[in-house]
Formats: C-alpha cells, structure tokens, sequence
C-alpha cells in the first residue's frame, strides 16, 4: 500500500456550547480536499481528540469519511491511553473507507515495551487495516529508541511510521534501516529538514491553514531546489511561530474563523482562547497573504 505523501492533521470544529458543530466539519472537510494534499489524518491530537468521548470520536470518524472526496486518502487515529477503547474505535472504522488507521504510543501510564508491541498487534486485529504507529515522544512520555521503532514498524499489519520528534538523526537512522515503510514528517516546523532525513510525506495541523506552502516545500525538496525550500520553510516558520504565540489549535480555529470556513472557533475547556495580542499577529499574517 502506497500511503506516501501529505496529510494534513484535521480539527474538530465546535459550537459554542461545545458540541461538535457537524455543518462547519463539513465545511472544513471540503475546504481541505479542495487542496493539493494528498489526504487527511482525522481524530489525532489536532482534532481534540483526548477531550472527546469515544462516541464523539467514532461520530467525528463517521461524518469526514462522509464529507471527504473519493481522491483523498484517509488515515484514522484511534489511539487512546486505554487498549480497549482503541480497539472499539478501529471495529467502528473497519468498515469506513479509511485506508489505515494510526494510533500514538500510551501516555501517562508507564507501559512497558512488550506490552506497547501488544497493544498495536490487538488494535490491528480488531480493524483488519493498516497500522501507522504514531511516535510523539514528548507528549507520550515514552522516549522510543530506534531499534525499538523499528521493531513496532515490523509488527505485522504496520506500514508506516509518524514520527513527530526533532531527532532528524534519529529520523535518518529509522528510514535508513525500513527502506520498505512509509515514515512521515510530524513536526511541520521541520518539514524540508525531515524530508532531507528520509521521510517520505507529513502530517501536520498548520497544513490546514498553509496546504500549497507545504506541498511546495516538498516539490522544492524532490527537485532538488534547497534554496526554494528553505525560503519556504522560514515562511512556514513564521506563520507556526504565530500560531504557538497564540495556542495551535486555537489560532487555527481563528484564522479559519475569519477566512469564512468555519463559522465558530471554541475549543473544548481547559483549551486556551487566542488572546487579543495573538490575534492581531494572526490578522497581520492574513493581511499579507501568508495564511
């Protein structure tokens, strides 16, 4: 299975009383397959998904599949702290047209390697789809070495890899030994640098707000146009830079706000609101065309 490529990480759009708001993940569903990317990563940590009940979650699953267009490639992240709850989320997606499923590495409870190695294989199982093993090891609080990567990436059923750390040699040393596995870029701040390391795509929540600036960045990099690629990387870098000032998911929301494709920004609590400092960078930005 090809599932190379780009992929950005979608959000779950809210009302203001904190329900999902179905009309605006339409929206910004369609807003995100009229891109160049090359598919969509839905449910992940972009989407809010941790302050989401597992109903909500499979819902959310549920109504992009819908909205998106069939030339899309969708991944579904139904990772949880909890080897049960992945396992209702992946039967709930088993039937949906996602190409893969992903899920991040346990957090808060220690969990020891041979465990984690079971938790994908049962979550595998119970989807009967492709595995990407998503490592974020400074949320996750499991800092995986590369041999141990390499073993998850070679459980049966597992084709790729997002790996969302700044260790680019790390990065270089996991698709020097899986030539054969997809492994994405997560940081989207180092991007072009990842690419350069190996990776084969990305996935990135900025991407909602900056599509062509991304695939450029990659065209940049497959041409051989370093120069290109780091002008546009520094470009991306200082929209990102605006949007952590500000809180990711929060500024997205705003700017996303203000561009007409969602008609509300609310986050669910204890989510920050963009602050009015932030805003008036955010709309700086906007004004010169950057996002």
């Amino acid at each position: 299975m090809n599932l190379q490529g780009l992929y950005v990480a979608t959000l779950t759009p809210f009302s203001a009383d904190e329900s999902i708001n179905f009309d605006d993940l339409q929206s910004l569903v369609k807003f995100n397959c009229a891109t160049n990317l090359n598919g969509l990563y839905v449910g992940g940590s972009t989407a809010e998904a941790f302050l989401c009940s597992t109903e909500e979650r499979i819902e959310v699953l549920k109504a992009t599949a819908d909205a998106a267009t069939s030339d899309k490639t969708l991944i579904a992240h139904i990772g949880d702290i909890s080897t049960r709850k992945s396992e209702t989320l992946a039967r709930a997606v088993s039937d949906l047209p996602y190409a893969a499923i992903s899920a991040v590495t346990p957090f808060y409870y220690p969990v020891g390697f041979e465990q984690l190695k079971k938790h994908y294989q049962d979550i595998i199982q119970a989807s009967g789809k492709p595995m990407v093993v998503y490592n974020f090891p400074a949320f996750a609080g499991m800092n995986l070495s590369g041999e141990q990567i390499s073993e998850l990436m070679n459980i049966e059923g597992v084709v790729a890899l997002k790996q969302t750390s700044a260790n680019l040699y790390q990065m270089e040393q996991i698709t020097r030994a899986n030539p054969g596995k997809t492994v994405y870029n997560g940081f989207d701040e180092i991007l072009a640098s990842g690419l350069m390391a190996g990776a084969v795509g990305g996935i990135g929540s900025t991407y909602n707000i900056q599509a062509q600036r991304i695939v450029d960045i990659q065209d940049a990099i497959v041409n051989s146009n370093t120069k290109e690629a780091i002008r546009l990387q520094r470009e991306a870098n200082e929209v990102i830079d605006a949007l952590v000032a500000g809180g990711v998911i929060p500024s997205l929301k705003y700017v996303l706000k203000e561009k007409g494709v969602i008609s509300n920004d609310t986050c669910r609590r204890p989510m920050n609101e963009v602050s009015a400092e932030a805003k008036v960078k955010l709309n700086a930005l906007m004004e010169r065309g950057l996002c």
